[in-house]
């Protein structure tokens, strides 16, 4: 058996001084931090992409909508899981296909595009 967790009193204080200060140093988000929902003309131009990962067991569909013009700007969406990795795969070709505005997959996102220096 694990001994009990203890804190010593100055740690304590020096938390509950922290958490007593929040209010200070946080603040409130503005309208233009909630621009990408209400300015979603953008979404029109997006290349859809289907992520497929293993998370508790299940495979994960989660659709990833990436501005062609700024990769950068995207937004990722869960769709849905499934225990079998082939049907979690045709599920999430069907869903990418129903939620592109192009169906044929010409909008497309290379990482070229994403403007990155590694020096």
């Amino acid at each position: 058996m694990s001994p009990a967790f203890t804190m010593d009193k100055a740690a304590y204080a020096n938390m509950l001084a922290g958490l007593n200060s929040l209010h200070f140093t946080e603040r409130k988000g503005n309208l233009t931090d909630f621009r990408l929902y209400y300015d979603d003309l953008w979404l029109s131009d997006t290349a859809v992409i289907e992520n497929l990962h293993l998370y508790r067991g299940e495979w994960e569909v989660e659709l990833i909508f990436a501005y062609t013009v700024n990769p950068l700007k995207f937004i990722k969406r869960r769709i849905t899981s499934h225990s079998c990795p082939k049907r979690a795969a045709q599920q999430a070709y069907y869903m990418r296909r129903l939620a592109a505005k192009d169906q044929r997959g010409t909008l497309t996102v290379s990482a070229d595009q994403l403007n990155t220096c590694l020096n």
